[in-house]
């Protein structure tokens, strides 16, 4: 068992193993976060750290659209080239955009 000295210690330490995030540094001013653009805009993709929408197509360049964004839904529905995703509100968030 721990003393709650060493649990205090204890605690505090897996903070810092956990992932910070990512900020952009490519476009300071021009880029938006995807969950602020209203539905029917079109886009191109400025900075995007997460692998699991680079495999979808949602890579540095790519061209999208925005077919439905309601603020008092979770979800986003995103097309890129000719496929449609639905995306998580947290993870629309850190994708960075330029509006076209």
């Amino acid at each position: 068992m721990l003393s709650p000295r060493n649990r205090v210690r204890l605690r505090n330490w897996g903070r810092s193993l956990a992932p910070r995030p990512k900020r952009c540094n490519l476009c300071p001013g021009d880029c938006r976060e995807m969950s602020d653009l209203p539905s029917g805009s079109k886009a191109i993709v400025l900075c995007n750290h997460d692998t699991r929408t680079i495999e979808r197509g949602l890579y540095l360049g790519a061209r999208l659209e925005i077919y439905r964004n309601e603020e008092d839904e979770p979800n986003l529905i995103v097309a890129v080239q000719d496929s449609r995703y639905v995306l998580d509100r947290r993870i629309a968030r850190s994708i960075r955009v330029k509006v076209v």
